[in-house]
């Protein structure tokens, strides 16, 4: 494998600014927030005609705004690192935390007690270009208390992409090299591990398996001997193309933006053109039915700007892979579970209902 810890292209995040970078950027910020405000007092004037609550219709909106109005470097300096957020999560919930450092250099988060019996992988969605929520460590306990004596979660604090740093496959190779850690270092059987990615998290998980039965020439290969106990999705970032007739039906509707996507997609790929690893939707539905993992989950949402891209996945996922479930929730967006939280719009979240009984029932009693 390349060589990845001392490259400027694999760091982890932007550096940061410097003093006159800080105050442009929080000027910036300052102007978008006035922005946002000034949408919320006319949406409060012209209350949403759909089944949305007036704040859900000013929480999306300033979902768009933000991320259509930031570039990756100035997100990333004004967000704390995944391993920050793991280590605050950790503290909070008196659970063991401890770093991994792996030996290309990147940093895993271990939430847990070291000798749980099994472990949850969560590779965080935010583009490819922002670190992880709280929310996306509490997927990895199915959003209950971290209070289990024999699960631990693990979170990969993966190379975050921008214009000039951190492009594909940096962030495969950090994955595998993760996966061959918690392999053959820690000894930790596959058949015990469960594997959740949520957007581009979910791209990379999706890349991760292909991987292991289809190498990237670019990625060392990792050998399994014994498929993964599951794979959970939810709304799997498939491909960078935006032509998907979703895009722009549901482009009032998602939180996500086309002109984002295609800018995420650009800083993702940096120049490099599409393949199976980097747009899982073209790789051959065969490839899909040798995926190593007992059973695998999607989830998604009616109204989300992936939705076609989702259905088509999911059409070969399940005509390969016959341990598929994969369902899609109406008056839902782009990963509605944790949007729900983070935004706090507080509404029942039929998705979450699903994914947390399908985690209890695979994870075992308590």
């Amino acid at each position: 494998m390349a060589e990845l810890a001392t490259s400027p292209q694999s760091r982890s995040s932007a550096p940061p600014p410097s003093l006159w970078g800080w105050i442009s950027l929080l000027s910036k910020a300052t102007g978008i927030t006035i922005t946002v405000f000034l949408h919320a007092l006319k949406t409060l004037a012209r209350p949403p005609k759909n089944d949305r609550t007036t704040r859900q219709q000013i929480a999306y909106t300033g979902i768009r705004i933000y991320q259509s109005s930031l570039p990756a470097t100035s997100i990333q300096n004004l967000r704390p690192s995944t391993t920050t957020t793991c280590k605050k999560f950790a503290k909070k919930h008196h659970v063991r935390h401890s770093p991994i450092q792996l030996p290309d250099g990147t940093i895993a988060c271990w939430i847990g007690p070291k000798d749980a019996l099994k472990v949850v992988v969560v590779f965080h969605g935010g583009g490819y270009m922002a670190a992880a929520l709280t929310e996306h460590i509490s997927i990895g306990f199915a959003f209950s208390k971290p209070t289990r004596k024999d699960l631990a979660v693990v979170v990969l604090q993966y190379s975050l992409a921008s214009e000039n740093a951190s492009h594909h496959p940096i962030q495969l190779q950090q994955a595998v090299s993760l996966l061959q850690h918690l392999l053959y270092d820690l000894n930790i059987p596959s058949s015990s591990i469960t594997l959740i990615g949520d957007s581009a998290g979910g791209h990379l998980l999706l890349s991760l398996l292909l991987h292991l039965t289809h190498p990237n020439p670019l990625t060392a290969p990792i050998k399994l001997e014994i498929k993964f106990s599951s794979a959970v999705l939810i709304s799997p970032w498939v491909t960078v193309s935006t032509s998907a007739t979703s895009m722009k039906l549901n482009q009032e509707k998602d939180i996500l933006t086309i002109s984002g996507l295609e800018y995420w997609g650009r800083n993702f790929l940096g120049g490099k053109e599409m393949d199976c690893w980097n747009t899982p939707l073209m790789a051959q539905g065969e490839w899909w039915g040798e995926v190593p993992c007992e059973e695998m989950l999607v989830l998604y949402g009616e109204d989300e700007l992936f939705r076609d891209d989702i259905e088509e996945f999911c059409a070969k996922l399940t005509a390969n892979h016959a341990k598929t479930t994969a369902l899609k929730f109406a008056n839902e967006i782009h990963v509605h579970m944790v949007m729900n939280r983070f935004l706090k719009i507080n509404k029942p979240c039929e998705s979450e209902k699903v994914f947390v009984k399908w985690m209890n029932e695979h994870l075992g009693s308590r």
